[in-house]
């Protein structure tokens, strides 16, 4: 991360009352300063500080808002100092000219933070179905799994395929293979919960994560959202299916990749049995299925 970025992560993780609180200050600070040294020694230009901090931290109004505070105390300074009159129209056009430069810098930090914003989203998303990427769901997975060891509770993840989707694009073209993907990642959408991800992983793959969720549960979600993702191909007439496999996490250490990996052994599983079907199983101190030979826990439970 570059020192601009460690610098804006620092400043947007202070409580706005304190950031409102240290503008304030920095703006009467620059003030008594710009007051007691007069024309000679010129501090005005740190005004941009407070008037900066204000636009990143509290947005364009608050930014604004300083900008007339500072343009106020700025023209004061020059009043005294210069025993300008302000029957000759110097101060007025002076604190005109201050206040639009302070616009003006209000008005390009606010832009530039908002295309940094939509930079960093767009980053996390997948440019054709609009989900998460695969960046941000491990990155999702990581803040769950954390918070999953320190809770107690469980965690459930799952990994499925859109079946045949070659066979789509083989049959009706790409752009038809594209709408299928976007339709099943609008079903699964529609079913889960404010708190779960769908995110797609790549090409037809896609991943779920399910915080605080039991094995049964995760069943429960994942064949509902199955289901309305089934709807969805048979609308489209698209000859595709869901392979589905899925871990469920209760307890012991676990990481984001060793999930990911146990997920996927299972959904392949259901492809080597055929495909279209849901397979799932624990991982973790509290877990009760054995684990296979190549280190993945056996499935728990088959539904197709």
């Amino acid at each position: 991360m570059t020192p601009f970025g460690r610098l804006a992560v620092l400043v947007n993780g202070l409580p706005h009352v304190v950031v409102l609180l240290l503008c304030l200050l920095m703006v009467a600070g620059v003030g008594a300063i710009d007051l007691a040294t007069g024309a000679d020694i010129v501090f005005s230009v740190f005004y941009a500080a407070p008037i900066a901090l204000a636009t990143w931290v509290l947005g364009r109004t608050s930014g604004l808002l300083f900008s007339v505070v500072a343009t106020i105390l700025w023209t004061l300074g020059d009043r005294y100092s210069l025993h300008q009159s302000w029957a000759s129209g110097v101060p007025w056009w002076n604190a005109a000219v201050r206040l639009a430069f302070f616009a003006m810098v209000v008005f390009i930090l606010a832009a530039l933070k908002k295309a940094l914003g939509e930079e960093q989203r767009l980053a996390r998303v997948d440019a054709l179905t609009r989900v998460p990427n695969v960046r941000r769901f491990r990155e999702q997975v990581e803040i769950e799994l954390r918070r999953a060891q320190r809770t107690g509770q469980p965690l459930s993840v799952a990994v499925f395929d859109v079946d045949d989707l070659k066979e789509v694009n083989d049959r009706y073209g790409h752009a038809d293979g594209d709408a299928l993907l976007v339709a099943v990642a609008r079903a699964w959408m529609h079913e889960l919960r404010g708190t779960d991800v769908i995110a797609r992983l790549g090409g037809d793959e896609f991943a779920v994560l399910l915080p605080d969720t039991s094995a049964e549960a995760a069943l429960v979600a994942l064949k509902r959202g199955r289901g309305a993702a089934l709807l969805a191909i048979g609308e489209g007439g698209w000859p595709a299916s869901l392979s589905i496999g899925a871990v469920t996490c209760v307890g012991g250490e676990a990481d984001v990749e060793g999930l990911l990996r146990h997920a996927d052994a299972l959904m392949y599983e259901v492809k080597s049995a055929g495909k279209d079907g849901v397979r799932t199983a624990l991982l973790g101190d509290r877990a009760a299925a054995p684990v296979g030979p190549s280190g993945s826990p056996t499935s728990r439970i088959v539904s197709t």
